[in-house]
């Protein structure tokens, strides 16, 4: 695959420009998975309009308890923890097990794909037993729907995508019971929990639509990420916590869907490396071609080429120049950022317009800590959108 100006690429099996020839290659379906993240977000949106969280609204429990399954479940479970650390009136405990202090005092909430796990069914069986409140983001199925039969307020996906896709679902659900049992100022919390679900939600459909195949690379930000992944390994960085785990969904979305193996490791840290990155020799290699160590003698032959480094940095629009300028010295950056018209970072002195655009995706609210909560948590949800349908591209390109 070659790489002209930066955009336009081809591959051997697609073209990214040719809309038909990519859905025909996505027998899958990949592609409609990975664009229906706002309806999973609006599904439960309306499920708390609807009510069925009304039970949490004058709650103070002593202890959110999140029992997840492996997999995005538990990748979502810790994007949510992270977005609230120091922000939330009420401990939050992330686990793969129910912990054996939990009471009625308690809320536990159990989420997962897999409706016959038969640990999450204990969870849902032995928290209802205890008088827990427990609500359960699983399929109401197999074991865990038996267990949660007239003891557990059903979170239950009211959309059914492949597993790998299903990242925004429990994030958006956990977020939902959060901001219910947050303290807060609004007369009516259930609707500005729903108005902020249902903002969330067109937010995520706008950033599906900016990575339509239809859309040609030059304003398709999934495929020029995709693009920007060929012929590279890849590293994954983010200036904050929750950032990381959205750079860690993305290294998993890239091996389970592109087969591309991608490095994850914290900003601090590849800063560290950043020496080692840059004395690495490259020799101007794309696709090295494998060197038998049997008949490569290194006092002789040139050292073997690497296939070069790129780091993609997940930020925000505020603290994006700050980003750039502590990973200055790697050369061969590129910024995930998300801002309101979706083409990536705005220009000098648009900082401060983007993040107020940003805010104010945020219903009325209880003050700076939700709204910045709930920013924060559009921007990166988006990313896991614009990253999913990227690494669709990615496998569709046969570069994989």
């Amino acid at each position: 695959m070659e790489q002209t100006g930066g955009l336009q690429v081809t591959s051997g099996l697609v073209d990214f420009d040719d809309p038909g020839g990519l859905i025909a290659a996505d027998l899958s379906g990949h592609l409609r998975s990975a664009a229906l993240a706002g309806a999973q977000a609006r599904a439960v949106a309306s499920m708390v309009d609807e009510g069925v969280l009304a039970s949490l609204e004058d709650l103070g429990p002593r202890a959110v308890v999140v029992v997840c399954g492996a997999g995005p479940a538990e990748a979502a479970a810790e994007f949510v923890e992270a977005l609230t650390a120091g922000r939330l009136d009420v401990p939050f405990v992330r686990t793969t097990q129910l912990p054996p202090w939990v009471g009625a005092l308690d809320v536990v909430v159990v989420c997962g794909f897999d409706a016959g796990d038969l640990i999450l069914a204990q969870a849902v069986a032995v928290a209802a037993r205890r008088g827990a409140t427990v609500l359960v983001a699983v399929p109401l199925e197999g074991p865990v729907g038996e267990a949660a039969a007239g003891r557990a307020v059903s979170l239950a996906p009211r959309l059914h995508v492949p597993e790998r896709f299903g990242f925004v679902g429990v994030a958006a659900a956990l977020l939902a019971v959060v901001a219910l049992l947050g303290r807060t100022r609004a007369a009516d919390p259930r609707a500005d929990v729903a108005g902020f679900l249902f903002a969330l939600a067109d937010r995520l459909d706008a950033e599906a639509l900016r990575g339509h195949p239809d859309r040609e690379l030059d304003g398709n930000p999934a495929k020029r990420l995709a693009t920007r992944m060929i012929g590279r390994r890849i590293v994954f960085t983010a200036d904050t916590v929750p950032g990381l785990a959205i750079a860690e969904h993305a290294a998993t979305q890239a091996l389970a869907l592109g087969g591309q193996v991608a490095a994850v490791v914290g900003l601090t840290e590849l800063q560290l490396a950043i020496p080692e990155l840059v004395a690495a020799p490259v020799h101007g290699a794309v696709a090295a071609e494998p060197v038998d160590p049997l008949f490569h003698d290194p006092f002789i032959d040139a050292p073997p080429a690497q296939i070069p480094v790129r780091v993609l940095a997940v930020t925000d629009v505020s603290r994006q120049f700050d980003t750039a300028t502590r990973l200055r010295a790697v050369g061969d950056v590129e910024l995930l950022v998300i801002d309101e018209a979706g083409e990536g970072a705005p220009g000098p002195g648009e900082s401060a317009a983007a993040e107020n655009r940003t805010v104010g995706v945020d219903p009325i609210g209880d003050g700076g800590r939700a709204a910045g909560v709930r920013a924060e948590a559009a921007e990166l949800l988006g990313l896991v959108v614009r990253c999913d349908l990227a690494m669709v591209y990615r496998r569709l390109s046969g570069e994989a």
